[in-house]
């Protein structure tokens, strides 16, 4: 079998974005932040989304290799079973583990008021995690179950057995899903939170611009999938790690839309680009789409057919922004903007291809967006059709203050030179919820970026 390497692009005299251009912090600072981000969030936040909720007592459980997801955010780390307890005594917030591997960082004992170290003995962590609970007798205890919420779901079957066990049928009885405390705990932002991550969005956001530049392309030499290996790359050089998606580059050209990170094709004067991608960095995820033109040769802009697509698709985003206000369920912005595009005369997609999908000449609009920050597509209200199967109760949930979602849509918009086949203009900001409305964490993109041939 022969490997073939791909060819890379011709070097370019640009200015390279640099992890000292960006600001970007070094490993023992990034820990710091998250560390004292971490200790704010619980100490600000948890005992007033347990009292929101009636739950006095939300235990925690994981073992190695099998992390609960909220288990980073509570100072959580690897062990053959732990247990973080977090109980209101009706004045303070209580906050116990119990642990069989000592840490090798200062978070856990900065965060917790009682740590219980059991290591390799042969109790291990039950009788702990018995005294812990009976002691304080709780009326609800909240654990992490979720029939729809992945993040809220964390706890297995086994550990739900080895906590029964461990606490009695009396206490057991108690129990009760915490998923709503996982929700408002994780999605509610700190104004500390949203600073740093607009910083994220803004590394974002350079990262994916250079990627769509002479930096990153040679016209008729760089492929969809050498940028994309390009990308990966330059993030680790800065600093940074991909987030759980890779980077998708997509080529439309006269109105065909390649595949993702097509190996073969290299771009080409005329070309339109797309990305969709991600970058992470001290336990967040940003979500960020941008979208180029390779100008052709006595070219100074982007044809005025295709400048009208992308203010068209702002058009759309505009309005959807509109829709977005505290309060208002997911699935009801997601209907109100799509009755608006369809009175625009927009056929309307649907995100997993349940039901009309637009033909490819005529004007069409899809609003998919969501959650995000510390997962991609993450805990707090979706905005998108009622789909249980899809979604679960997240396209229910309101939209809610100090909350981030991703503004996400494509509007498809015919191009007379390309015999009315479509150009798919792709949307993807990130906006924190405030109490008149969404804000954008950085600026949008207001037009195509432009790439010299």
């Amino acid at each position: 079998m022969t490997i073939r390497l791909s060819e890379p692009p011709l070097p370019s005299p640009l200015p390279r974005i640099s992890r000292e251009s960006l600001g970007i912090p070094s490993e023992r600072d990034r820990y710091a932040l998250k560390r004292d981000l971490t200790i704010q969030k619980v100490n600000t936040l948890l005992l007033p989304t347990m009292r929101k909720h009636g739950i006095d007592m939300w235990i925690v459980l994981d073992r190695e290799y099998h992390p609960d997801p909220l288990a980073r955010e509570i100072g959580g780390r690897g062990g053959v079973r732990n247990a973080h307890i977090f109980y209101d005594n009706g004045e303070t917030l209580e906050k116990i583990f119990i642990f069989s591997h000592g840490s090798r960082v200062d978070l856990v004992s900065m965060l917790y008021d009682e740590l219980i170290h059991y290591g390799y003995r042969p109790e291990g962590l039950k009788p702990h995690l018995r005294e812990a609970v009976q002691k304080r007798n709780p009326k609800k205890i909240g654990l992490n179950m979720s029939p729809t919420i992945p993040m809220a779901d964390g706890l297995s079957v086994e550990l739900k057995k080895y906590l029964d066990d461990a606490i009695g049928p009396d206490l057991a009885a108690r129990e009760v899903s915490a998923e709503l405390v996982a929700r408002d705990f994780r999605a509610t932002r700190l104004p500390v939170e949203t600073e740093l991550y607009r910083k994220l969005v803004g590394w974002t956001v350079a990262w994916e611009e250079e990627g769509f530049s002479r930096v990153g392309i040679t016209p008729g030499v760089t492929t969809p999938d050498y940028l994309h290996w390009w990308w990966r790359e330059r993030a680790l050089e800065i600093g940074l790690e991909i987030c759980s998606f890779l980077p998708g580059c997509r080529v439309i050209r006269n109105g065909y839309h390649s595949m993702i990170n097509d190996p073969n094709e290299p771009f080409q004067p005329g070309d339109v680009l797309s990305i969709d991608a991600g970058l992470q960095f001290a336990g967040y995820h940003t979500d960020i789409k941008r979208m180029a033109y390779i100008l052709k040769p006595g070219e100074t802009e982007a044809p005025a057919s295709l400048q009208k697509a992308y203010r068209d698709a702002k058009k759309v985003t505009d309005a959807l922004c509109g829709f977005m206000v505290p309060g208002r369920p997911g699935y009801e912005v997601w209907q109100m903007t799509t009755d608006w595009a369809a009175e625009e005369g927009y056929e309307i997609s649907y995100p997993l291809g349940s039901g009309v999908s637009a033909a490819s000449t005529a004007p069409e609009v899809g609003i998919y967006c969501h959650s995000v920050g510390t997962d991609v597509h993450d805990i707090g209200a979706w905005i998108s059709e009622i789909n249980p199967e899809g979604f679960g109760d997240r396209v229910t949930f309101p939209m809610t203050p100090d909350n981030w979602y991703s503004v996400e849509l494509h509007v498809s918009t015919p191009i007379p030179e390309w015999d009315n086949r479509i150009v798919k203009c792709t949307i993807e900001e990130t906006a924190v919820m405030t109490e008149h409305g969404p804000e954008l964490i950085v600026p949008r993109q207001e037009e195509l970026l432009l790439i010299p041939s």
